[in-house]
């Protein structure tokens, strides 16, 4: 197999060359996306108090944030608000 380039992997699965905190956000978010899914809009799901649970599991809250928008950059997640609550969408 030829030498392949890092941007050849990361169209086949944009999880490689992610951090590992943000691999480690990301699993976090699938457990909430079994925990805490949405009625009303199929693979969008809710995160409880971010902070606080997160923190149990070794995430401050610069790390969440630096996670979620490298997650989003990649094609990961999207994030909408409505009812006053944020939703996540794992892709």
């Amino acid at each position: 197999m030829p030498n392949q380039s890092i941007q050849f992997f990361i169209t086949i699965n944009p999880l490689v060359g992610l951090p590992a905190k943000t691999l480690r956000l990301y699993s976090a978010l699938e457990v909430f996306k079994e925990a805490y899914p949405s009625c009303d809009k199929p693979r969008w799901f809710r995160a409880p108090k971010r902070d606080a649970l997160m923190k149990k599991i070794g995430f401050s809250k610069t790390d969440i944030d630096i996670g979620i928008r490298e997650l989003i950059e990649a094609d990961l997640l999207q994030i909408q608000e409505w009812q006053n609550t944020r939703w996540y969408c794992l892709k």
